[in-house]
Formats: C-alpha cells, structure tokens, sequence
C-alpha cells in the first residue's frame, strides 16, 4: 500500500508517520520519521500545530482511523502541559545536538593525525626502501606514535573516515593494515615489542611490491601465469631488502614474508600452513585481506565492511585463523565503520563507530536532503530503544545523492577515537 496523506485527528498508536515540509532544525523529534508510540505523543502533535503528516503503511502496526471516526486523542497524562513537553523535547534535542558537536570534533582531530601519518610514512618507507638505518628507527617511532594516537583508550571505539586524498591512496593501504593490526594485537594482549614488531610487520607487508616494475602493479584485468608469480614473488622481496637493515626487527620482516600464506596452505610464496605461519603474520593477513575486499580499485566494487566480514567468516574461514578472525570481527562489530545500513524506521545511514559493549547499536551518520551534509546527524542506537538496524545496504542501491550526501568511500581509513 502506498504512502498517504491524513489529519492528526487520524492518528492513532502504531501508525508510522512522516512529519510533511518541516525541516529537521523545525521540530523537537530528533526523526523525521516514527511509528506513533501513545496518545500523549498525539497531543503533543497536534500541540505543535502540525494538522497533517504523511502516513506509511508498510511499517504501521495498525492503520490510520478513517475521516469520519477519529482516532484515540487522549490529553497528556500526568501534570505536564503540552509546551512544557514540547519544551523538554527541544532541550533534549539542543543537548543531543551539543554532543554530536563533539562527536564531530574528536573525529575532525583523529582524521587530521591520520592524514598527517599517511604524508610522515611516505618518507619513511622511501628511506627503508633505500636501506637507511635511520629510517628503520624512524619507522619503529612511527609505530609507536600510531598507538599514542589511536589506540591508548581504554574503550577504543573504531571509526570511519573517508576524507583521504586519491594521491595518498598507495599510502593508506598500510595505514589501514597496520591500525587495523595493532587494535587486534592489543585485544589480544600482545607485549610491548610483539606490538611494536606487528606494527612494522603490517606497515612494511608490501614493501616488496618497490622491487616489482610498475606496469604489472598497475596492470588491470587478469595476469598472465609469469606476471602472477612475478607478483606473487613480493613477500620475499620484502623480507629481504627488510633482513638488509641490521636493526629491522627479524619478527617484523617474518611478518612480511608471510603475510599472504593462508591457513589451508593455500597461500603463497612458499604454501605454508596452519603452525608453520607466525602468529602476527596471521593477524596483518586478516587485515590486509580485509581493507583489499573493502578498497577495490573500483569503488562500487567494494564490498560495504559488513559484507567483507561476512565474505571473510562466510566464505574464507579456512584461509584464516579462525580464533583471530574472529577476534578481529569483536574489534570491527557487527557492523563495522563504513557500513550503510537501513534503520527500521526507514532512514538510511551509515556506520561511524561501533559500541563495544553493545555491537548491535553502533553509532549513525544518518542521510537527511533538509538536514546540510556538515551538519548531518549521528546517532547513536544505544540512546534509541525504539530504533534498530534493520539490513546492511549494497552502494549500488544508493542514489547518487545518496552517495555523494554519506561519502561512503573514496578510500576507507580506520581509527581508533582518543579519549575525551
């Protein structure tokens, strides 16, 4: 049954409404959209002086009464006038809006450190590309600075950012595998230089790829069986111009060679198995396997991180370590940042930290056309019991305003939110 337009005097408990031509800044509900909870919320309606809203039928419990017998309008309970109500709602609104404020802000600071470690690793890598000692040290810095900035908080909660420049692209590759790495590696408990030596390891897993010419690297379309095993030949590359720096670590470089050996022995370059393959070295592989499923060369190839995850546990369990990927799919949640997802009263969104407490109610940048995009809404689904993620969205179903509106991607890029 199609959308429709009715009177307030037609609504009754269980019909999902629409609120028509009023802008999000226009009234106290923090949605656009909702299913009719009580009487009291009528009144309240009507209290505004709205006199029609647009009724959905399809995620209405009941319908509308018709014109001619007028639903349930009960006067609000207790001592509370209607503008006292409409009072506090706005006051809980202004106060939402103060903390999504915040939110915004903390993500403005992490999003800036990012950048500025993608621009600091591209001269760090040049110089471990060239075999300097001091960029070896500078490297083990920069791991350290990466777990200063991103991980030291006790409730580290995962974010998305979307912001990083196509030029650095080749950058944030590494980035994202070696965040992504290291929050794996502190759930997990690793020691101060197994984390140092994961850090590196993830860093550095395609440093081999410099000893490659650039044409197969950029080459796209299928290989042929030489450019296949010339590729597949990085891993050891790596590990070799790595095990030249006297004081690179040997962990960080086993790290390297291992980092696409898979757990059925399936991997390459030597095929080994389960035991065979350093524990970090299974870690990074989780991760490298993952941003790669979530940053294809092609955007709207991408699969969304739920459906990376999903693919990942679903399909390429045996390639893993099954207590580490799922270690990682704790880390990530259920829905993890990037995920555009369709909340049950019918707003779309997308995924921009997850609650590790509660990983079925993350927190959402909601797509609303009157709302500016600068100003778009994050919700988060802990502080709304009625509201719930009701499935995770493809980016080919978006519409382009959409798209361009939530930003799923140019590249995804994680990072672990400082504390306040």
């Amino acid at each position: 049954m199609p959308e429709y337009r009715i009177s307030v005097d037609q609504l009754r408990p269980g019909v999902f409404i629409r609120l028509e031509k009023t802008g999000w800044f226009e009234h106290p509900f923090l949605f656009s959209n909702f299913k009719i909870k009580d009487a009291d919320q009528i009144a309240l309606i009507k209290g505004l002086g709205i006199t029609h809203v647009t009724c959905i039928p399809e995620k209405s419990d009941v319908l509308p009464s018709t014109p001619d017998r007028p639903g349930a309008t009960a006067p609000l309970s207790g001592k509370a006038a209607p503008r006292e109500v409409i009072d506090h709602l706005w006051a809980i609104k202004k106060e939402r809006t103060r903390r999504l404020k915040q939110k915004k802000e903390r993500i403005a600071v992490c999003e800036k450190r990012f950048n500025s470690c993608v621009k600091t690793f591209n001269d760090i890598l040049k110089g471990v590309v060239a075999g300097q000692a001091e960029a070896a040290v500078a490297a083990a810095d920069f791991v350290a600075r990466l777990t200063e900035y991103f991980l030291d908080d006790r409730e580290s909660i995962l974010h998305l950012m979307n912001v990083v420049d196509r030029g650095e692209s080749t950058y944030s590759h590494p980035m994202n595998v070696a965040v992504l790495s290291l929050i794996v590696g502190k759930e997990a408990r690793l020691s101060e230089a197994e984390m140092t030596a994961l850090g590196l390891g993830a860093l550095f897993h395609d440093i081999g790829k410099e000893r490659l010419p650039k044409k197969l690297l950029k080459k796209r379309g299928e290989r042929t069986r030489p450019e296949q095993e010339l590729l597949e030949r990085h891993p050891e590359h790596g590990a070799t111009l790595l095990a030249g720096i006297d004081i690179f670590p040997r962990e960080a470089a086993r790290v390297v060679a291992q980092h696409h050996e898979r757990m059925d022995g399936s991997g390459f370059p030597e095929g080994l198995s389960s035991g065979e393959i350093d524990r970090l070295a299974r870690m990074v592989a989780i991760a490298d396997a993952y941003d790669n499923h979530c940053n294809r060369a092609d955007p709207m190839e991408s699969l969304t991180p739920y459906l990376a995850l999903s693919y990942m546990f679903g399909q390429q369990k045996h390639l893993f370590d099954v207590e580490l990927l799922a270690l990682f799919i704790r880390c990530l949640g259920v829905y993890p940042p990037g995920t555009v997802v369709e909340l049950s009263n019918g707003d779309v969104g997308m995924v921009m930290a997850v609650n590790p407490q509660n990983q079925l109610n993350p927190s959402v940048m909601l797509y609303d056309p009157d709302v500016p995009k600068k100003e778009a809404l994050i919700v988060d689904l802990t502080d709304e019991p009625d509201l719930r993620v009701e499935k995770s969205i493809r980016l080919a179903q978006l519409t382009p305003e959409m798209l361009q509106y939530l930003s799923p991607r140019t590249r995804i890029t994680y990072y672990v939110e400082p504390g306040v």
